[in-house]
């Protein structure tokens, strides 16, 4: 079969501390991962490692339903046999070579899935339990064998996963009548998602997940997601738009509160992706993933080790922390699966004044609109507290405060007193800004 997947690229569970992994345990106990497997990740390298994964969730009580495709064998066996197909994905019309051909090649994967996981004496079954019934006739053309989900038993899969299996569904099925239709995985295991109400939609195909120019896009809202299909579908990956559509199609119903779109390629990149606090690929949430909540004492040396970082390249002032213990009902964090990613604080200066200070958001979530909801936030809480005004200090972060916040540049001799006595003192030279409520 001809070799079309690059090499795959080798990286590690960056969440080797154990008590780090095992935060998550609880969380995902009892929950159902809907894994969808593109039939060029079942021919990569990289399989059986991802086999080993899904055995790893598993023996962690998570519940686990997998999805095939098989686009890539489609292809590949067509070309070895001189057979033009008529569509590879199930996604347009589908003839009756098409079809046979793949009857034949989902027969082979599942079963290829089923002894991959014999071999970790894990128990799956390839079920019967879709219903399909056909496409039809789409503006005058007649998708012929194509199909779309007419009904799931899903009583069929509960049963299966209370009984500790992994029920395997491939992209075939029949109506009622018994009449094959090829269908498309991707919408098919979004369905399945949002039938069993899975706290995970994982698609693992052989792309970088969703690109933006040359950066991925690491974790976004469903709104936001939406936006930028709005506005430059064109040039998504066609192989991750029809992901992207699924999973938003999925969310949307309510039940299914984030999906992720892996690279099957890189090693341990299930695992990463789920265990470790940035992750690996794209994930699009729609349930409150991220948290900005007033900090305690407890997040005191968290917040410590973020500020004096950022205070060593001269981005915010220091503080020890007792001075941050001392202030600590000022301080809000923004919180991702129990690790602050963002800190701010709100101080009172006085005379309806507050200041936002300490400003500091980790590096890896920079640009993701993380450093904004923040100051979005503090500005609430402060008009929210009856400040009139609240100035903010920073030696490098002019555009962001004037044209993302809303602020205005100001004479530092407008700050209140005090505050302006410990401005001359610190030596910093900062630029001040202020909004009025």
């Amino acid at each position: 079969m001809e070799n079309l997947i690059p090499e795959p690229k080798k990286i590690s569970i960056k969440a080797s501390d154990l008590r780090g992994i095992l935060e998550y345990v609880p969380l995902y106990q009892n929950q159902t991962f809907i894994i969808s497997l593109d039939g060029s990740v079942i021919a990569c390298e990289n399989f059986s490692d991802i086999i080993t994964d899904i055995a790893v969730l598993r023996s962690l009580g998570i519940s686990v339903v997998v999805v095939h495709g098989i686009g890539s064998q489609i292809k590949a066996v067509g070309a070895e046999r001189g057979i033009e197909i008529s569509d590879a994905y199930g996604t347009n019309v589908v003839d009756d070579q098409t079809l046979n051909l793949a009857k034949e090649v989902s027969a082979s994967l599942s079963q290829t899935i089923i002894d991959a996981f014999a071999t970790r004496n894990m128990n799956c079954v390839s079920t019967n339990a879709i219903r399909a019934t056909e496409v039809g006739i789409v503006s005058g053309v007649d998708y012929q064998n194509a199909g779309r989900i007419d009904k799931v038993d899903f009583s069929v899969l509960q049963n299966l996963l209370k009984l500790g299996m992994i029920p395997i569904i491939s992209p075939m099925a029949v109506n009622a009548q018994g009449r094959l239709f090829r269908m498309n995985s991707d919408s098919l295991a979004a369905e399945i998602a949002t039938g069993l109400s899975a706290s995970k939609l994982i698609y693992m195909t052989v792309t970088r997940g969703l690109m933006l120019g040359d950066e991925r896009a690491v974790a976004f809202p469903l709104a936001e997601v939406k936006e930028i299909l709005a506005e430059r579908e064109n040039l998504v990956d066609p192989r991750v738009l029809s992901k992207v559509k699924c999973a938003i199609k999925a969310l949307e119903a309510g039940r299914t509160p984030r999906a992720h779109i892996l690279d099957g390629r890189d090693f341990a990149c299930l695992l990463t992706e789920l265990f470790d606090k940035v992750g690996c690929a794209t994930m699009i949430y729609a349930d409150e993933y991220q948290k900005i909540r007033s900090a305690t004492v407890d997040d005191v040396a968290q917040i410590f080790n973020i500020t004096s970082i950022s205070a060593k390249t001269q981005n915010l002032v220091y503080r020890s922390r007792e001075e941050i213990e001392d202030k600590i009902s000022t301080y809000f964090v923004y919180e991702m699966d129990a690790s602050i990613i963002a800190v701010v604080s709100l101080q009172d200066l006085g005379n309806g004044c507050a200041e936002l200070a300490s400003l500091h958001v980790q590096p890896f979530y920079q640009g993701n609109g993380v450093g904004r909801r923040m100051v979005e936030f503090v500005k609430m809480k402060a008009e929210q507290s009856g400040y009139k005004k609240l100035y903010s200090l920073s030696t490098k972060s002019a555009p962001f405060f004037t044209s993302a916040c809303g602020f205005t540049e100001v004479s530092p001799d407008v700050l209140p007193l005090e505050r302006l006595e410990k401005y001359k003192n610190s030596g910093r030279n900062s630029k001040v800004f202020l909004i009025e409520f």
